[in-house]
């Protein structure tokens, strides 16, 4: 069986593979070798990330919307694609792309890519905050370098790493990390904790997540994935060590 174009995919240990269409605005579920496809979600808008949690039932997506129009959302529905619900709605983050799920703490972490933002809230949507902001206004969402696009935890280390894209073959992405938890008093426009890592990536794509390796005891363990695999592999301009 096919699998579309332009895809995501998310497991669960049910055995069931979700994937975003994005060219075609749906969600699929299938099992890992394509058999018993079903079109479990329609009429997304541009869907970009996806997390699941089998052991509540749910699946969690980002609406990536149209990048001048700033009407990026995020939606959560049941494995079947019942119970369907926007819980962070237009407005509230501009161009979302890849989310995490941190199942302990009960939240969603995800990058807003023209929004220049690392953001969090509750499962339920509720309680949005802004944890990274790398720019703001126009002039800053034109440098691309500014734009926040794949994301992880570490929450044993209380870390949060997440790419930052830069301009195609340009040779400016880069990997950078922060703390999880701002302290009490420090602005929310910036966060002093953050650093770039020493590596160089000709281009974290749009549509890449951090690559690497998870664990995790329970069905909601994360695939960290790259949408251009070779980026892990191929040779790196190494920059001076700055932490």
């Amino acid at each position: 069986m096919t699998v579309p174009q332009a895809t995501k995919t998310k497991t669960t240990t049910s055995g069931r593979l979700f994937l975003l269409e994005l060219s075609g605005d749906r969600i699929h579920s299938m099992n890992p070798d394509g058999s018993n496809r079903k079109t479990i979600v329609t009429n997304c808008h541009l869907p970009d990330g996806i997390v699941v949690d089998a052991k509540a039932g749910h699946i969690y997506w980002t609406n990536m919307g149209v990048p001048t129009l700033d009407d990026g959302s995020i939606e959560r529905a049941d494995l079947d694609g019942g119970n369907r619900r926007v819980i962070v709605p237009q407005g509230v983050t501009h161009t979302p792309k890849q989310i995490h799920l941190d199942k302990n703490s009960g939240k969603l972490y995800w990058c807003d890519r023209e929004g220049m933002r690392v953001m969090r809230a509750n499962l339920d949507g509720s309680h949005v905050e802004t944890l990274v902001e790398t720019g703001r206004g126009d002039k800053d969402r034109r440098d691309q370098t500014r734009w926040c696009v794949g994301i992880t935890i570490d929450p044993k280390l209380g870390k949060i790493y997440w790419t930052q894209k830069g301009p195609t073959k340009g040779g400016l992405g880069c990997l950078c990390r922060a703390n999880i938890d701002i302290p009490k008093g420090e602005p929310r426009r910036t966060a002093p904790t953050s650093r770039c890592c020493s590596i160089s990536c000709q281009n974290p794509s749009t549509s890449s997540s951090i690559w690497g390796t998870a664990s995790s005891t329970g069905p909601t363990a994360a695939i960290l994935r790259a949408a251009t695999p070779s980026i892990a592999r191929r040779s790196i301009k190494r920059r001076p060590r700055r932490f």
